[in-house]
């Protein structure tokens, strides 16, 4: 497009220096720069619209000057209060055969695009005979991506969508007419719901583009209602395998900030899993949100090992553990994770965690050594208390009442650190500090889960003064 000006203004610019201006050619140029133009506009305001409206229907639209017949045109859809209205303003169109009328039909088509209504039809094949009666990009764009058929058009052009990039995205909207903003118009708004789905369908490699575009183009205020298509397309490519780090932390910040943290916010994400299950199933739902909550929980669980082997005095000791214990991470054996942070190590642990990008949450243990946090695992039916310190790690069965809740904001650094509980609870130092420990942690966990350690299996076997 902008080459193309660009040509346009050069030609201007040596007509008027008084070289020869080509007859043909710059007419043709400013034909086809026009005819690209023809996108379709912003809505009329409703608190404006309804008025004029109804003012209209009094009159009559054959009674109406050209100007009004056509702001008729463009909104008479907005409301099935004024289909009749608009039908007589069609038939009107169908007679005239003006340009601007036509211009209008299609303008209103598209801006409401009143799916679902029995109007439709009728507008949707109004629309298609003013396309088709003038030498403009509206009949070729019908063509080509079967605008004015409602049930085929949206999805034919969001197969185009989502194979171009940035630049390609941008072309594409004023190709079809769409304009710079697809939030803008009901058609538009259709066609972002139909890349949304087409994006979930594509394989991770060949989705990473369209995700991309997804969040450029995701409007908060016009397209929160097609939110769940978004989760959708976003988490679904990534079932079987995990994005790039950079392109993982994008989609996370756009769904904290859309929907909010799985973990915490779990009424919003309830809502989106009964949304998208009417359309792919309860199953199917549960596994696509289940990718969020699972990234979300690898990075607690990294970043928390990954700020306490900064800040320990003991690297040696804490890199037993973080290989112990992100080995069961890595298998994707931990099904939660969540920091426990000691109040005057949460300050230096947080801004660590933020240096590397990412947005941490967790709680705050008050009561025991300031300086000492925790990270709180569940594997399998076992919640687990790992301490960055020298403390014993705890296991419960995640039934216990003593057990911990995963994802409080405040923790008793005592009940946290307790080493008396029932028959379910067991405490486990980590000495020898090699190779005894893992081999020990191994087989409490196996015993109690039935899951094996990577690398330990089932650990140690039991003796006879274990609880488990």
């Amino acid at each position: 497009m902008s080459s193309l000006r660009s040509a346009i203004a050069r030609m201007e610019a040596l007509a008027s220096a008084g070289l020869a201006k080509p007859p043909t050619t710059q007419p043709e140029l400013q034909r086809q720069l026009a005819k690209l133009d023809a996108c379709v506009g912003e809505a009329e305001p409703v608190v404006e619209l309804k008025p004029f409206l109804r003012g209209a229907a009094d009159t009559g639209a054959n009674g109406l000057p050209r100007f009004q017949l056509n702001r008729v045109l463009r909104g008479a859809w907005c409301d099935p209060e004024f289909d009749e209205l608009g039908v007589a303003a069609l038939e009107r169109a169908d007679v005239d055969h003006r340009r601007s009328s036509d211009q209008a039909v299609i303008d209103g088509y598209l801006t409401y695009f009143p799916t679902g209504r029995s109007i439709m039809p009728m507008l949707a094949e109004a629309a298609s005979r003013a396309a088709g009666r003038h030498d403009w990009a509206w009949n070729e764009r019908g063509a080509r991506w079967d605008l004015f058929k409602p049930q085929i058009g949206p999805a034919k052009v969001a197969r185009d969508f989502v194979t171009r990039d940035a630049d390609g995205i941008s072309f594409l909207m004023r190709e079809t007419g769409l304009g710079a903003n697809l939030a803008a118009s009901g058609f538009g708004q259709a066609t972002f719901a139909e890349t949304c789905k087409a994006t979930a369908e594509l394989q991770p490699a060949e989705a990473v583009g369209p995700q991309r575009s997804i969040l450029r183009m995701f409007d908060t205020e016009a397209q929160a209602g097609q939110l769940e298509l978004v989760v959708r397309a976003l988490l679904e490519p990534w079932i079987r395998t995990k994005p790039e780090p950079e392109h993982r932390k994008a989609i996370s910040e756009f769904l904290l900030d859309q929907v909010g943290d799985p973990r915490l916010q779990r009424t919003r994400w309830d809502r989106i899993v009964r949304s998208l299950a009417e359309s792919i199933g309860e199953e199917r739902a549960h596994e696509v949100t289940q990718v969020f909550k699972r990234w979300l929980t690898e990075v607690a669980m990294r970043e928390f090992f990954r700020a306490i082997a900064k800040t320990t005095d003991r690297p040696d000791q804490w890199a037993q553990r973080e290989k112990f214990w992100m080995a069961y991470l890595d298998e994707g054996l931990v099904s939660d994770a969540w920091p426990a942070l000691g109040i005057r190590a949460r300050n230096r642990i947080e801004d660590l965690i933020r240096q590397s990008g990412e947005r941490p949450e967790y709680g705050i243990i008050r009561g025991g050594p300031a300086s000492s946090s925790s990270i709180i695992m569940q594997i399998g039916d076992l919640r687990i208390s790992e301490w960055s310190d020298n403390g014993s790690c705890r296991f419960w069965r995640d039934t216990d009442p003593g057990a911990p809740k995963l994802y409080a904001k405040v923790y008793d650094g005592g009940k946290l650190r307790t080493t008396n509980g029932r028959s379910d609870f067991e405490y486990e130092s980590h000495v020898p500090a090699s190779p005894g420990w893992e081999g020990k942690f191994a087989g409490i966990i196996h015993r109690r889960t039935s899951i094996a350690h990577p690398r330990f299996g089932r650990g140690r076997g039991r003796n006879w003064n274990d609880r488990w």
